[in-house]
């Protein structure tokens, strides 16, 4: 559909589009897809740093919900955000740090407990605001679950380490290998504020294995033994229990260590709660995934299982596994990964915590019971992802700077223009670029990186498909007289504008109701869809 009103884009009031409103650290991502679409990598990468201080990490391990929300979808494939990024990372050059502003110190020190991507990006802000501060690692290596939890296949290791410089350059200690067991005792120790971001380490367990048992381990404490270079002995058959990205990368680590691997999980595919990016992955290297299916206990080196039913929908909103009666059968193995979930230890750290062994904190300012302590990330989440890590760390850092003082703002203006609109988008049905990957006999020989990542042209062209709808304002209107709801537009739109009315029109029918207009795509499915030409689009 041609936009008359598209051109330069320097004096359109922009609105926040579907892709940015679900990126929970809020990057722009139109604006630095723009820069990209230009070939301005470099403006692209400085957009992208006034947001997130891990553009490198998230372009190869976000789990890029913009990209479900993206409505190009409602065209034909959403934009590879995720890789965008990535490519802004890896062609970009560094002339953002020219527009960081040099900060007065403040005088005040702040203690950071955790050097995942939470407290990471906590501490990054804090000294982009003059604080001091210091960062304890329990570790020998920072980085948390970036660099203990995802395998190199998926994030090298060098690619952290150079966005873990870029915050240490601006000032931020880091002390590994320093385990703290009371954040109150930072306090007395001289710091003005604490913040605790010690994650979710500890395996959540099914209660099938033995206590001491070496065959048997949890997802997170195998995969920190293969990232650090000590893989387990894996043995010729590997059993994975769980559905998470953590149990679908354990799977895939062990297929590395030569195993044949068996991953059992008690729904479907379509419950699964791991990205389906990975899932097809590890499918496609030959990961053995036994759905709907449940382990009961370990007999000797055999784990008997059962088939399950899906019943009702439980307190999750999927529906609840059922065991089915006289299904059961038995798989052996040498090695059992349970990667069930994972929990934090609230009363580790001398802190209120919730049932669950989370953190108890405010939900606006992530403030403790204790003053001066605050908390965030998955010690108060629970197990979650980068990008709402990192979120949860602006916003620790936002808390923390008002607690000492500053005005709260911690946002930089690191990028020029708003980048222009040149050309149009591609047509509908010009699908995302394939990414290049490394061929499947390649990958099971080691961990070498899989996604080999966009050429220079290919970024450019993937840009293209973009949409800018932040420059777009359609208004959808539904005529409540004529529209008989027969739910065809809302069948046909994947952006969610339409929904059933509360109340009947005249004739007695329930019109459908057009609401978050401003997430149109504007491809105009439902006029064409609709029999009783009960729907009016406006390009306003």
């Amino acid at each position: 559909m041609s936009d008359k009103t598209m051109g330069r884009l320097q004096d359109i009031k922009y609105k926040t589009p579907p892709c940015r409103e679900a990126c929970p650290a809020g990057v722009d991502v139109p604006c630095y897809i723009r820069h990209i679409k230009d070939g301005r990598f470099d403006q692209a990468l400085a957009v992208i740093r006034e947001s997130i201080p891990f553009p490198a990490v998230c372009g190869y391990a976000c789990v890029h919900p913009c990209e479900l929300a993206c409505s190009r979808r409602q065209y034909d494939q959403p934009v590879a955000i995720r890789m965008l990024k990535r490519a802004a990372a890896e062609y970009g050059k560094d002339g953002w740090k020219n527009q960081v502003k040099a900060i007065p110190s403040t005088g005040k020190k702040v203690a950071v407990i955790g050097a995942g991507p939470c407290g990471l990006t906590a501490a990054y802000y804090l000294a982009g605001k003059g604080h001091g501060v210091t960062v304890f690692e329990a570790l020998p290596l920072p980085g948390g679950m970036l660099r203990y939890g995802i395998p190199e296949y998926r994030l090298p290791n060098d690619v952290l380490d150079r966005e873990i410089a870029v915050i240490e350059d601006r000032g931020v200690e880091i002390k590994t290998n320093t385990r703290v067991s009371s954040s109150r005792e930072l306090l007395r120790d001289g710091y003005n504020a604490v913040f605790v971001a010690s994650g979710a380490w500890r395996g959540i367990t099914t209660g099938i294995g033995v206590f001491g048992d070496a065959r048997v381990m949890d997802g997170i404490s195998f995969l920190k033994l293969v990232n650090t270079g000590n893989p387990p002995a894996a043995g010729k058959k590997v059993v994975v229990v769980g559905g998470g990205n953590t149990a679908v990368d354990a799977a895939r680590a062990a297929l590395r260590l030569g195993a044949g691997v068996t991953l059992l999980y008690r729904r479907t595919l379509a419950e699964m709660p791991a990205g389906r990016e990975e899932v097809k992955e590890a499918r496609n290297e030959g990961v053995n995934f036994e759905l709907l299916t449940a382990p009961l206990r370990i007999e000797g080196n055999r784990v008997l299982c059962t088939r399950m039913t899906l019943g009702e929908t439980d307190d999750s909103g999927r529906p609840r596994p059922v065991p089915v009666e006289g299904s059961e059968f038995a798989l052996e193995f040498d090695l059992l990964i349970e990667a069930v979930g994972q929990s934090a230890d609230a009363a580790f750290l001398g802190l209120a915590g919730n049932s669950d062994g989370t953190v108890k904190v405010d939900p606006e300012t992530l403030a403790t019971a204790h003053r001066g302590i605050f908390a965030a990330g998955d010690a108060v989440t629970g197990p979650s992802s980068i990008i709402r890590a990192i979120a949860q760390g602006k916003q620790a850092a936002t808390s923390i700077d008002l607690y000492l003082g500053g005005n709260g703002l911690i946002k930089e203006q690191l990028a020029g223009d708003a980048g222009e609109h040149t050309d149009e988008a591609l047509p509908m049905g010009v699908l995302r670029a394939n990414m290049p990957s490394l061929a499947v006999h390649e990958r099971l020989s080691g961990f070498s990186l899989v996604e080999r990542g966009y050429d220079v042209n290919t970024a450019v062209n993937e840009a293209r498909r973009c949409l800018s709808c932040d420059a777009r304002d359609y208004q959808v209107e539904v005529d409540s007289l004529t529209c008989k709801e027969c739910g065809y537009c809302k069948e046909v739109c994947s952006l969610g504008i339409f929904t059933p009315s509360t109340s009947f029109n005249p004739s007695g029918y329930k019109p459908m109701v057009a609401t978050y207009t401003e997430k149109c795509a504007g491809c105009l499915k439902c006029l064409m869809i609709c029999p009783d030409f009960a729907i009016n689009i406006k390009n306003v």
